[in-house]
């Protein structure tokens, strides 16, 4: 049991880098204020998934508008957050809110945390000499039993203990920036790794992406 937890813990602790990818002719300069949209998923145990990656954002020093903002405008347009986002609407949604580009975001994959039962069996082994009596007469005449050695007894001993573990639940996710004069996706990135639960997962995705997302802005500053 303790060596399948360290195993899990040396896969969370060293699992892949997330894979991000950033436009090399966008001038990231001009990016300050960013908006988030509802992330979509498979289901309603991903709720509010976007947040994660707002509270990294603001980490970083960017400025992030509120999904209900975001939400309100496209509402007035009778579009759901997962609709297709035309470069209209984008350039519209720019215009009302002060925001540079969009997040969007959707959960991919997702296998949630199982618990299992399993069973660790002990086998013992163990020998003991036997002995028997026999019935002999001693040379004054008398009639004795005499015990005497006939060899050794093995004996196999099994004892089974049941134990309960935890499968990691384990999401993938896949975030992009988009433009919202050109609708230009400017920043995608995806990463799949485990957690605790699903949402534990999410959170620290959030952080790789994020992570991962400030620091190549930082050096497409520098080159302009």
């Amino acid at each position: 049991m303790t060596k399948l937890y360290l195993l899990l813990v040396f896969a969370l602790a060293f699992g892949c880098a997330p894979r991000t990818y950033i436009s090399r002719a966008y001038d990231f300069n001009k990016l300050q204020r960013i908006g988030i949209l509802a992330f979509s998923s498979p289901n309603n145990a991903f709720d509010g998934a976007e947040n994660l990656f707002a509270e990294n954002l603001l980490k970083y020093g960017y400025t992030v508008v509120e999904r209900a903002k975001i939400e309100q405008v496209l509402g007035e347009q009778n579009l759901g957050a997962d609709s297709y986002l035309s470069p209209d609407l984008t350039r519209k949604i720019g215009k009302v809110l002060g925001v540079d580009v969009l997040l969007l975001g959707s959960i991919t994959s997702y296998l949630p945390e199982q618990k299992k039962l399993a069973y660790n069996i002990n086998r013992v082994n163990t020998s003991e000499p036997v002995f028997r009596n026999e019935i002999v007469k001693t040379p004054e005449g008398e009639t004795i039993i005499k015990p005497s050695y006939a060899g050794m007894q093995e004996r196999r001993e099994r004892s089974v203990y049941p134990y309960e573990y935890t499968i990691y639940a384990q999401v993938g996710v896949v975030a992009k920036m988009v433009d919202v004069n050109t609708a230009e996706i400017v920043w995608v990135g995806d990463d799949t790794t485990e957690g605790v639960s699903g949402l534990d997962a999410v959170s620290s995705i959030a952080k790789a992406l994020i992570k991962s997302f400030d620091s190549r802005v930082r050096a497409a500053r520098k080159k302009k």
